[in-house]
């Protein structure tokens, strides 16, 4: 089980089943909070929740945090790093921030930040990498403020709103990652 990641806003927490509630559900069916993310795509079932805390739960493949405002106490979304590939010390970034009341708060740097750090200072990566709507641009904004540099652009590699849209592949070395407390104690 992973361990917390706290930072000045959000925290990052193990998911556990407690996080698995009505309004976590309802995210995951909510149209705009699922625009730019696979999931979505057909209704989310109770039972479809339970399958994805298990595969998470104890995997060696991915890690899992909820996203918690740290001021209200709140669960606002999640980050997974995942797969993880071992050998090659490396993994795959997503996040979703459910709780539209937090959106534009910067939030989501705030959790990709403590998501990264975690991936390289504590699983020991060097590599992590996403893949993003090249159309969504407040993402790709925040992605390249934490230090993901774009690497690649699949064209029409996914469909949407009757229309296929790019992708952005993105990636962030260890080497080239800059700690906000860098030069400062921990």
């Amino acid at each position: 089980m992973p361990a917390k990641a706290e930072g000045a806003r959000v925290s990052l927490q193990p998911v556990e089943r407690g996080h698995l509630t009505a309004q976590y559900l309802s995210w995951l069916n909510d149209p705009e909070v699922t625009r730019y993310m696979e999931t979505g795509t057909f209704p989310t079932t109770t039972e479809d929740l339970e399958r994805y805390f298990k595969s998470v739960t104890g995997s060696r493949e991915q890690v899992a945090f909820a996203i918690v405002h740290n001021k209200t106490g709140r669960h606002i979304g999640n980050v997974k790093l995942g797969p993880i590939h071992w050998v090659h010390r490396k993994a795959t970034f997503g996040i979703m921030i459910g709780d539209r009341k937090f959106w534009g708060q910067g939030l989501g740097e705030d959790a990709t930040r403590l998501a990264v750090e975690y991936g390289f200072y504590r699983l020991n990566l060097r590599r992590i990498d996403l893949g993003v709507f090249a159309e969504y641009e407040p993402a790709v904004r925040c992605y390249e403020k934490v230090g993901f540099k774009v690497e690649g652009r699949l064209r029409e590699e996914l469909f949407q709103g009757g229309e296929y849209k790019d992708k952005l592949w993105m990636g962030l070395l260890r080497s080239e990652y800059q700690p906000l407390w860098a030069g400062k104690p921990r």
